[in-house]
């Protein structure tokens, strides 16, 4: 059975969000444990990152098109101090599905494994 959504689940989520709205490093890393994971499929392989490699990709700064950049939850779903989230990150060039792995520990929601696609538009 499913528990009802805490705010503070979305809250963990938002700080996602101002991670890729912001493309500083420290804003993100705010979203994540430490351990997390990114993992991906590129060329039909499996790929993975550690959170420092994926912060690492960060700009340090908000993209040039970040304007026309939108970013929503699409579901949530949460069961004790475990939940899961798809989230939808819409770019000019790319749309990207993210799933997301969070734990509530020490009562703070924190994002323990990424899992994404990446869908670039015509």
């Amino acid at each position: 059975m499913t528990d009802v959504i805490p705010d503070p689940l979305q809250a963990a989520i938002e700080r996602y969000f101002d991670g890729h709205a912001s493309g500083h490093p420290s804003v993100m890393r705010k979203a994540f444990h430490e351990s997390a994971r990114l993992q991906f499929v590129k060329d039909r392989r499996y790929s993975a990152w550690s959170l420092d490699e994926y912060l690492g990709k960060l700009p340090g700064r908000p993209a040039d098109d970040e304007s026309a950049r939108t970013r929503r939850i699409i579901r949530m779903e949460a069961t004790g101090d475990i939940a899961s989230a798809e989230v939808e990150l819409d770019y000019p060039a790319t749309r990207f599905v993210d799933y997301l792995t969070l734990l509530r520990i020490d009562g703070d929601w924190i994002i323990v494994n990424k899992a994404f696609q990446a869908f670039p538009k015509p």
